[in-house]
């Protein structure tokens, strides 16, 4: 059992939470800020012990004083996509309060192929999409050069997740019409990202600090084809399902009015990236798509009874 202290940053959301849940099964404590401390999941977290201060990613104060005592930080930031560079100006706050709070160890949790996305075939550094990766990469560097005792960068995959709502709506008209229209291919494999996998690469790397040290993974729980991913929603939803493939013309025409379009183009060969075998050598347990669906069914249900 740990007895140290750690900071996550996005607790009630969904790669905060998983951190959260493996921690506390570890013995840990947990410090963490709340924009809303009174919400459900605010709530359910400080029931199950984990200190919550008030405030929000533009509260440095508050930021220093929850992070008193603490050992380690999650660094998972919740950019305003809206504003130029957010992300990397979050994050440059916050590892200038962590400094000051006597923090040792920051994990970041960065995104595929953030160290080198211009290797990728379908790479258009003037999309949306480049702009979200090349801030991810500078905050990568920030947290390698900022001086901190230990530092690890944790990439993971598509997230499992992204079937639910809210981020389901990535997939514009799928929930509604049970098609799912993309600019993959076929042939397509999707590095899928169980959550839970996350919080447990996250909360392995924070209680072994050395371990995880000057270590950048790429996290995936499995590679899937996205006829595949699609024929176990339908048995989990008990929808008839189905994916449409986009021509060549018809990206061209979407690309400019759907931000989408880049992403799923640069994750056509995204699976190239990752070496199962390797993410197997850290011997933390991986999930599977049907095993997220079904400890999710609630949110499955809520999600696609339509």
């Amino acid at each position: 059992m740990s007895t140290s202290t750690f900071f996550v940053c996005g607790a009630t959301g969904t790669q905060g939470g998983a951190v959260i849940n493996h921690l506390l099964k570890a013995g840990a404590k947990v410090h963490a800020i709340a924009r809303n401390p009174d919400t459900p999941a605010a709530q359910s977290l400080q029931s199950r012990g984990v200190h919550l201060t008030q405030g929000d990613f533009t509260d440095l104060d508050t930021f220093k004083q929850s992070m008193r005592g603490c050992t380690a930080l999650f660094l998972n930031l919740m950019p305003d996509l809206r504003v130029p560079n957010s992300e990397v100006h979050q994050a440059e706050n916050i590892l200038s309060a962590a400094k000051e709070a006597g923090i040792k160890h920051v994990i970041y949790s960065s995104g595929f192929s953030v160290d080198e996305p211009q290797r990728r075939k379908h790479w258009d550094p003037n999309s949306f999409v480049a702009k979200v990766l090349l801030n991810k990469q500078t905050v990568e560097n920030r947290v390698k050069t900022a001086g901190f005792e230990y530092w690890t960068i944790l990439r993971p995959g598509n997230f499992m997740s992204n079937y639910l709502q809210p981020l389901v709506r990535m997939y514009p008209g799928f929930v509604e019409t049970g098609v799912w229209t993309t600019a993959l291919l076929p042939e397509t494999k999707l590095p899928m990202v169980d959550p839970n996998d996350i919080g447990a690469f996250g909360a392995a790397a924070l209680l072994d600090p050395a371990r995880f040290h000057e270590k950048e993974i790429e996290i995936a729980s499995e590679l899937r084809h996205v006829e595949d991913l699609t024929q176990a929603l339908a048995r989990a939803t008990g929808r008839d399902l189905k994916v449409v493939f986009m021509s060549q013309e018809e990206i061209e025409k979407q690309a400019a009015l759907n931000p989408f379009i880049g992403g799923q183009l640069l994750m056509r060969d995204m699976a190239e990236i990752v070496d199962m075998e390797e993410v197997r050598t850290w011997k933390l347990p991986l999930g599977t798509f049907e095993e997220f669906l079904e400890r999710e069914k609630e949110a499955i249900k809520a999600t696609w009874s339509v």
